[in-house]
C-alpha cells in the first residue's frame, strides 16, 4: 500500500472513531457482585419464623469480635427484616422460637496495587514518515502505585429447627441453608457505600425466589 492510499485509509478510520460517542459514566455498573447459594434439600416454605440479630458482625478486626450497631447498621438490618416479612416470615426476638436464623457480616479490605505503565514501541512506521521530530524506539515504563478499598456484606441463614437444646452451644452444628456474598469497590462517600450495600442485599433476595412461604 502506497503512502497516498494509507493516508486515505487513516482518514476514514479517524472519521469513524470521531463519530463514536463516549460512554456515559453514569451508566457504568459499579454495583457489588452478588453470589448466592442454597441447600436444595431444605424446605424454605415450611419455615415460618426467623431470628435476626440487632447488630452486624465486623470481620477482620483482630481476635476480638466487633459489631456494627449504629444507625446505618440498623437500616441494613431493617431491610433484611422487611425482605423476609415480604416473603411471609415472622421475626422472633428469641433464637429458641425461630425456625431459621440470619447472621449478617461486614468485611472491609484495603488493597494496595503497583502496576507499570507507559512502555510502548513507536516504530511501527518509518520514523521519517511523520517528520524529523518523530523518532522510533522503545520507551521504558514507570511504576504507579494506588490503593482502593473493597467491602463485602455476607448473609448466612442457618436451620434452627433441629437444634438439640440439651447440648452445649459449642457442640451444636448449625447447617447453613442459604449463603449470600456481595462484594465490590467502595467509594469515599459513605452514602454511596450504603446505597451499594442496600442494592446488594436487595439483589441477594431477588435472585433467591426459593426463600418464600
Amino acid at each position: 500500500m502506497n503512502i497516498k492510499n494509507l493516508t486515505a485509509l487513516l482518514l476514514v478510520l479517524f472519521s469513524i472513531t470521531a463519530c463514536e460517542k463516549n460512554p456515559d459514566m453514569s451508566e457504568m455498573d459499579g454495583d457489588f457482585t452478588v453470589y448466592t447459594q442454597y441447600d436444595p434439600d431444605f424446605k424454605f416454605s415450611e419455615a415460618s419464623t426467623f431470628y435476626l440479630a440487632d447488630s452486624i458482625l465486623v470481620a477482620g478486626q483482630g481476635l476480638k469480635n466487633e459489631y456494627w450497631k449504629n444507625e446505618n447498621a440498623q437500616e441494613l438490618i431493617s431491610q433484611v427484616e422487611s425482605e423476609m416479612e415480604q416473603r411471609g416470615y415472622t421475626r422472633c426476638m428469641e433464637k429458641d422460637s425461630a425456625n431459621v436464623g440470619i447472621q449478617m457480616t461486614y468485611i472491609e479490605n484495603d488493597v494496595n496495587m503497583t502496576t507499570f505503565v507507559g512502555s510502548y514501541w513507536d516504530g511501527w512506521w518509518n520514523p521519517g514518515y511523520w517528520g524529523p521530530y518523530w523518532g522510533g524506539g522503545w520507551y521504558m515504563s514507570y511504576p504507579v502505585s494506588y490503593q482502593y478499598t473493597t467491602g463485602a456484606i455476607v448473609m448466612e441463614m442457618v436451620n434452627l429447627s433441629n437444634v438439640d437444646k440439651t447440648k452445649a452451644s459449642s457442640t451444636n452444628r448449625l447447617p447453613i441453608v442459604w449463603h449470600a456474598n456481595s462484594e465490590g469497590m467502595l467509594s469515599y462517600n459513605s452514602r454511596v457505600n450504603m446505597a451499594l450495600i442496600q442494592r446488594a442485599i436487595e439483589q441477594s433476595f431477588r435472585q433467591s425466589p426459593y426463600i418464600s412461604k
